[in-house]
């Protein structure tokens, strides 16, 4: 019952909060900035492909991004690939920022898993909930301020192919949506002009994320920039996270450019 009410909970969520933020917003006169479109293009190359938990790919990746910012709204794509080819990512998101809160929709497309493919149909435009290798998810992200930099994220996916992951015999031969769920809190230190994040995350029941309810994301990220030239500086995060859940561990770093 908990994994059918949770999607549930949050459209509801969703319908209730996004008309509050959507009518509050009212650009003044003569305040051009928001409406102003912001593009924003770049790049990670990192040695793993660490999400949520797990490994994807097994190798380093190469993962850009594109966006497009209105006022509250961003709209963007961002996608990991393997350099062993054995994994490919492609999401669509859709973003709404009011104050401290994002209401955020995404839609994970993954045709390959492990060199294989990831779903009965991996074809982009397939969006039948039983072949598809789409997965939809609605998630939640509040972040505070500079004074207190926490930040808590919930999501759920509720649609496509968060099925068959050989926990659940019912669910996997019914081919049901498992809801899997995440759950994520982390807190931003200062450290001189570097930034430290300390986070954990938990799920609260067996699917995309481990076999049972446990811990799958404990860990810590540093950033900092390199200056190459009075002009040009190079951003680099270096990760080391834990999985619980899996008994696994891993340590990641990852240029920005």
């Amino acid at each position: 019952m908990i994994r059918k009410f949770l999607p549930f909970a949050l459209s509801f969520f969703l319908i209730i909060l996004v008309p509050f933020p959507l009518a509050a917003w009212q650009p003044e006169a003569g305040d051009t900035t928001a409406t102003k479109i912001k593009l924003n293009v770049g790049a990670d190359i990192v040695s793993r492909y660490l999400w949520r938990g797990t490994d994807f790919g097994n190798s380093p990746a190469i993962q850009p991004t594109l966006s497009l910012s209105v006022g509250n709204l961003e709209f963007g794509t961002w996608g990991s690939m393997a350099t062993n080819i054995s994994f490919r990512e492609i999401d669509l998101f859709v973003k709404y920022s009011y104050k401290n809160l994002s209401l955020i929709f995404t839609d994970y497309y993954i045709p390959i898993l492990n060199g294989l493919p990831a779903s009965p149909d991996t074809r982009f435009f397939t969006y039948n909930d039983e072949k598809t290798a789409h997965s939809l998810e609605a998630s939640v992200l509040w972040r505070g301020n500079e004074s207190f930099p926490l930040w808590v994220l919930g999501g759920v996916f509720f649609y496509g192919n968060d099925k068959r992951w050989g926990v659940d015999p019912h669910r996997d031969n019914n081919e049901e949506t498992y809801y899997s769920t995440y759950l994520e809190a982390g807190y931003t230190l200062k450290i001189k002009e570097n930034n430290v994040d300390v986070f954990t995350a938990f799920t609260p029941f067996a699917g995309a994320y481990g076999g049972h309810a446990g811990f799958v994301n404990v860990g810590i990220t540093g950033y900092r920039k390199i200056k190459i030239t009075d002009a040009l500086e190079l951003p680099i995060k270096a990760s080391l996270m834990f999985n619980p859940l899996t008994s696994n561990a891993f340590f990641v770093l990852g240029i920005t450019i």
